[in-house]
């Protein structure tokens, strides 16, 4: 996918979402609770298959629920911060 696309930085931010959530041993429910969000929100944000826009407030609740910083789910390059914390993207 061209950067210059929107869904770009979606498809990247979903992707880190998910891996992120993982790594915080969290389930999509888990995530959405005490939120607005419901799981199949969550659900249509980490799927490859629907392109769920969301909003840059729901970002944030994210990174806050899973303690990682807002930049690490649109940062070009995270591979040192990964290493870090002992995982790789895939």
């Amino acid at each position: 996918m061209n950067e210059n696309d929107i869904n770009y930085i979606y498809e990247r931010a979903s992707k880190r979402i998910k891996l992120f959530r993982k790594y915080r041993k969290l389930t999509q429910e888990q995530l959405s609770t005490d939120s607005t969000f419901s799981r199949g929100f969550i659900a249509n944000i980490e799927s490859k298959k629907t392109k769920q826009s969301f909003s840059l407030g729901t970002l944030y609740y994210i990174s806050l629920k899973l303690n990682i910083p807002i930049e690490l789910f649109v940062k070009k390059d995270i591979s040192k911060e990964l290493k870090e914390l002992g995982m790789e993207e895939k």
